[in-house]
């Protein structure tokens, strides 16, 4: 029972060498498939936790994690022997009876539920299930087949992802290598052997990096310490099919770590690495500024020797290595599990929960999304980072900074560039929302949103903004067509567009059409214009065009001034916009109009342009022809 003893500094041991004896008498007689006595898997699971260095209460509930559901011991047992904090995460594991034998579906979203709400109460819960199945997948081999399979599927599918989004990599590869090892031997085996064959070799290459660097860093007087990071065999697989290439172009690439004593010799390190071998471009990836939600923060570079051998390089000091290995478990020694970040860190927990009273089939969508889904990590103007999908866009990257961003989200930049609102984004990005108060959200985003967040505030935002009474709504034939190039409606032929004055709709506004038979014209107002509703004839939707190439003539109206017209070609070419036609002219003695042909990238670039214009000092007005 020696090597379960805690460090004295973490508390008093004596409860683990109590919830032992408590265990091992609970357990007498049970045996395992492999017919070892069932206690030595409880002592298993608590020994990974010890490795973990968790508290002794988290280590006594491992030991004890399966006597509730496997023996005649009751929770108040537990509470009268153990206390309150320890018999409530035995009971915690005990309620998720995760999954089993089955793999990710509907009908196993209760259990899933139960986990994350278990979790939410107490994070430990979850650190001793994903123990729990670390032991079990490392003795897999006694089980049947199938049941294997359908095991390894399920640690594949939850629990490595559950590691990874607590932080516990170490964990997360082995249990990807070892699902792996059981759902694709024949590849698990090949790696194996290819691996085996040039183990020799590569050492030395590695090896031969490390002294060479490691020379050169001590010429600078940095007492580092230099080691090459190990590929599993499942991030091979992974990396071969994501980019289809073969497994040596993904195997010999040399991954180094390099641990400091502070933050500024991580800084220092990649300056001296910059200079001794070649920087690729756009390698460089600072988490130590920007550190990632599960509180992973190093330095990523990535450089080229001089016989052309490619090298990835992390550089972090001993604390945040510990933490970049062991995530939530190191964090909670470090800082304890209390604090803003240890909080925000757990968000993406948090928003599963929020949602956890849909229905099934909807909570299972947000599931796959928020947990199961490949995260990209993007940053606000300021450097802070936002956590999103794959895939996400500009949209769920705004309802992620707040929703009220979200609602009035009328446009985008992307390091600088305007981009559609439906534009993919990609780790590494900065993203800049444009807003607008009249703007509300469109039914159009939920056919591109990724994230569940999004998804919910929209669907949540149009059942609000129902907006105009629908018998003032008219359904109208899909036979004509009436255009103004970049805004339609579907019914109506040989209509003139007119903007209306009193609401004055920006591009990608929810907008109707008042219909004037008698004038052939149809005149725009937002949504939520005040016009409307003393409005008592039909009113048709409009919408805005989502592809446009063409040719548009903006007419501006101001208060005539020196160097207005200057002004209003700088900021509109600033916008990245090509002006084909530019012309100005006094209306009066007081107003002047500027007239400007532009083509522009869509709508939520053609709305940034008419926004930027009116912020110009005179202008008074900006009307599309």
């Amino acid at each position: 029972m020696e090597e379960l003893t805690f460090d004295k500094e973490l508390g008093d041991s004596e409860i683990v060498k109590k919830a032992y004896d408590f265990g091992s008498k609970a357990h007498s007689g049970q045996l395992r498939a492999s017919g070892e006595p069932y206690f030595t898997h409880c002592v298993e699971t608590a020994k990974i936790l010890k490795e973990l260095k968790l508290d002794n209460n988290t280590i006594a509930a491992a030991l004890l994690h399966d006597v509730l559901e496997d023996t005649s011991v009751t929770y108040n047992d537990l509470k009268r022997e153990f206390g309150k904090s320890v018999a409530d995460m035995v009971e915690g594991v005990t309620k998720i009876n995760i999954l089993g034998k089955k793999t990710l579906r509907t009908n196993n979203i209760e259990t899933i539920r139960k986990m994350l709400m278990s979790a939410s109460n107490d994070i430990r819960v979850m650190l001793i299930k994903i123990a729990d199945r670390l032991h079990n997948m490392r003795t897999i081999d006694r089980l049947e087949n199938e049941r294997r399979r359908k095991f390894s599927r399920t640690t594949l599918d939850i629990y490595a992802t559950l590691a990874y989004r607590l932080g516990l990599i170490s964990i997360k590869c082995e249990l990807e290598d070892l699902a792996f090892r059981t759902l694709e031997p024949e590849i698990y085996n090949d790696f194996k052997q290819k691996v085996s064959k040039t183990k020799k070799m590569r050492e030395k290459e590695i090896n031969n990096i490390i002294k060479d660097l490691d020379k050169e860093l001590k010429k600078h007087n940095l007492d580092v310490k230099v080691y090459g990071r190990p590929k599993h065999f499942y991030s091979i697989y992974r990396k071969m099919k994501l980019k289809n290439v073969d497994f040596n172009r993904v195997y010999d690439l040399i991954g180094l770590r390099v641990i400091t004593k502070t933050v500024e010799e991580c800084y220092e390190v990649l300056g001296v690495i910059h200079n001794f071998y070649q920087p690729i471009n756009n390698r460089l990836k600072d988490y130590i500024a920007n550190p990632k939600p599960n509180f992973y923060q190093s330095l990523h570079t990535g450089v080229v020797t001089d016989v052309g051998q490619v090298i990835e390089v992390q550089m972090r000091t001993k604390e945040m290595d510990e933490i970049a290995d062991e995530g939530v478990a190191a964090h909670w020694r470090y800082k304890g599990s209390s604090g803003d970040k240890f909080d925000k860190s757990l968000s993406w927990l948090k928003q599963i929960l929020d949602f956890s009273n849909d229905h099934p089939s909807k909570f299972m969508r947000t599931l796959k999304v928020d947990l199961f889904g490949d995260n990209i990590f993007v940053f606000t103007p300021k450097g802070d980072v936002i956590e999103l999908p794959s895939k996400a866009t500009p949209v769920d990257f705004a309802y992620a900074v707040h929703s009220d961003v979200g609602e009035k989200c009328s446009g985008s930049r992307v390091n600088g560039r305007f981009v559609s609102l439906r534009y993919e984004l990609h780790t590494g990005d900065v993203i800049e929302i444009l807003t607008s108060k009249s703007h509300r959200p469109s039914r159009d985003w939920l056919k591109f949103v990724r994230s569940s967040k999004a998804l919910n505030k929209i669907r949540n935002s149009l059942k609000m903004y129902q907006g105009i009474p629908a018998k003032n709504v008219k359904i109208i034939r899909k036979e004509d067509v009436i255009s103004n190039d970049i805004l339609y409606v579907e019914g109506l032929k040989g209509f003139d567009v007119k903007f209306s004055a009193c609401c004055d709709p920006l591009p990608g506004d929810r907008v109707l059409g008042y219909v004037n038979k008698m004038k052939n014209k149809v005149t725009v107002h937002t949504y939520n214009c005040k016009s409307l509703g003393k409005i008592k004839k039909e009113l048709v939707v409009m919408q805005w065009m989502k592809n446009f190439n063409k040719e548009l003539k903006l007419n501006i109206y101001a208060l005539d001034r020196v160097g207005l017209f200057a002004d209003v070609l700088n900021t509109v070419s600033s916008t990245g916009t090509n002006i084909s036609l530019a012309k100005a002219k006094s209306i009066d003695d007081f107003h002047a109009e500027c007239i400007l042909n532009i083509k522009f990238d869509g709508i939520e670039h053609l709305r940034e342009i008419i926004e930027r214009v009116h912020k110009i000092a005179d202008v008074k007005r900006v009307r599309i022809e």
